[in-house]
Parts: structure tokens; sequence; C-alpha cells
């Protein structure tokens, strides 16, 4: 676990305060004036907010609210066109309690920016008898699939049958939504921690049926800090980060990006696909102690510059209002 001793903290603080006064003062992020800020887009990235809802590590339900009031303020600033949770969306998969905690938090943005949740290991009960490995999580008592088909602001994520959008009906455990971004068509597949096979068998038969979009694999699990393909050990049936990637993320075509957590820290992995793509997968995780205080209300900014086919990645606190910049924090990709 790395850590900052207090002096170069100051640095990056005073650094991360600059940058955060640029950004809020109405300057477009890592873009330059005309063409190319105009065609550029965001995806925001919630890492794990379990800490924040059960108010473990130092965390607090503060910094969740803090994270989705910022994305509402900053939505056309910013042109943020879909967020993106990983997963451990809360600590204790039963509580109730926190999931009012996370419900509060996403109602900020639910008629302001469209979002997309993935199911993390503490978001599922610890039930290892269940059939065929499925998972029981009260993430659908909260987020149903209807809080999304029944929201106007969804209309463009959607397909003609809202229906097919759901591995299952009436639960967000797998499923996909649709955005479009600088002129391009984009799919986000969210997948359960440690998918099962049908659920892979399903998720390649949504990238087939959209050969035309760009696609982006969320998951929980898949990627350490190392950018080694791995999740750990656990009894849950299901597949390994290397089984997601030889049952599906290498057999797609239109695969760029895999979005992950669930490991404390950050990584970086950039893979060929099978045909020839590249495929950057990315981790981002800092509950705990990684930053301090449950994860210090830190998220991603990725934005797209479709011209340059560039993404700039920033990893930013809107309740400190500073950036880390370290190099596995602060970085740029590109995308075909």
């Amino acid at each position: 676990m790395n850590r900052c001793d207090q002096t170069r903290r100051r640095c990056l603080g005073v650094l991360g305060i600059a940058i955060a006064a640029c950004i809020l003062a109405g300057c477009r992020p890592m873009a330059s004036a005309g063409h190319r800020a105009e065609r550029s887009f965001s995806i925001v990235v919630l890492p794990d907010t379990q800490n924040y809802t059960d108010s473990s590590f130092g965390g607090a339900p503060k910094y969740f609210h803090d994270q989705t009031n910022w994305i509402r303020v900053n939505k056309d600033k910013l042109n943020i066109v879909m967020v993106a949770h990983v997963g451990d969306i809360v600590q204790d998969p039963e509580s109730r309690a926190q999931w009012k905690v996370a419900d509060r938090a996403m109602k900020t943005i639910d008629d302001e920016v469209p979002y997309i949740l993935c199911l993390g290991n503490h978001d599922i009960a610890d039930d290892q008898s269940a059939k065929d490995g499925a998972r029981n999580t009260l993430l659908n008592d909260y987020f149903p699939p209807s809080r999304f088909t029944d929201n106007p602001l969804y209309t463009e994520n959607f397909e003609a049958d809202k229906r097919a959008h759901f591995m299952e009906p009436g639960r967000l455990d797998n499923y996909y939504l649709c955005f479009t971004g600088g002129g391009g068509k984009f799919l986000i597949i969210a997948l359960e921690f440690k998918p099962r096979d049908k659920v892979l068998t399903w998720a390649n038969k949504v990238a087939t049926a959209h050969p035309h979009h760009r696609c982006i694999v969320l998951t929980h699990g898949y990627l350490d800090a190392r950018a080694r393909l791995n999740m750990g050990r656990y009894a849950l049936k299901g597949n390994s980060a290397r089984e997601i990637r030889d049952k599906f993320v290498g057999r797609n075509g239109n695969v760029f990006l895999v979005l992950c957590g669930h490991i404390l820290g950050e990584s970086v992995l950039t893979s060929r696909g099978p045909s020839g793509n590249k495929v950057h997968q990315i981790l981002a995780n800092y509950q705990n102690d990684y930053v301090g205080n449950g994860g210090r209300g830190y998220l991603r900014i990725m934005t797209f510059f479709p011209d340059e086919k560039k993404i700039d990645v920033r990893t930013y606190s809107p309740s400190l209002g500073t950036f880390l910049i370290r190099p596995k924090s602060r970085f740029s990709l590109e995308y075909e």
C-alpha cells in the first residue's frame, strides 16, 4: 500500500488545488479551445463507495454525496455522458441503512446524468448454497430496472426493446446501456462479480449484436494493483479474471475498455484483442487507507477527444477540491 510522506502530500495538494480551480472556474480540463473541446465528452467512474455507506476507515456518506453533487453541477461543463460505478456500492449487502445511503446519493443525478451500476462482492449476500451461484442482493430493491426504463433521461440509452437490456427480467445484476459521444456509438455492459458462464454467454451476444459500437466492460473484480488479471480467491461460483478475458473480453473486437475496482490501488493493463484491437483495462479503488478516510471521495474523470482518439484520465476529489497527480492517477490513453 503506497503512502506519501507529509511533505509530498502538501505539494500534491497545492498543485491539485490549482488544477481544480481551473475546472471549477470554467476551463475544460485537458482541452484546448475550438473544435477539440467542442467534441470532447466525459465518463465519470465512481470507485468502491462501501466505506462511505458504513462510515468505516474514516469514510462518511458526505463523500458519496459530494461526488454525485459535483457530477450534477459539472455535467454540462465537462459534457458528462455517463457515470459508471465499479461495484461494492455498500459494505454490508444486507444493511438496508447502507443501501439507503447509496440510494440518496445516486438520486442526486437520477434526472441529470445517465449512470450504470455493477455488483461487487460486498453487494452480494454470502450464500454459497444458491443454485448456479445465483446472487442474493438488495440492489434491485433500491435500483430496480424501472428506475431507469421509466426515466425519460434514458431514452437514448435504451433501444426499442428496453427489456432486452437486462439479462434477467426485473433485475439489474447484468445489463447494458448505449450512449453516444463525439459522434460515435458506445455500449457499456455491466457484469456481476465473478460472472457465471451464462452471464458471459449473454454478454458475448450483446457485444456481437452491436458491431458498430465501441464496447466498455464494467465489472467489479478483474485487475490488481500490479496490473495482473486477479480478483483474489472467492468461493462464489463464477469466472475468474482470466476466464472473463478468455471467454468474453478477448473474443470481441469492439471491446476497447474494461473498468474495475475491488482490489485496493490503481493500475492499467493494455492488451490486444482478437482483431488486433487495443484493450485498456483500468483499476481504480481508493477505499480503506489507500488515500485515507475511506477513499476521500476520489473519482475518475475520463475525457475523450474523438478527433485525436485519445482519453485523458484524471483522479479528483470533490470533497477536497484536489487531484491526485501521481502517474497511475493521471495519464492518457489512445483508442481506436
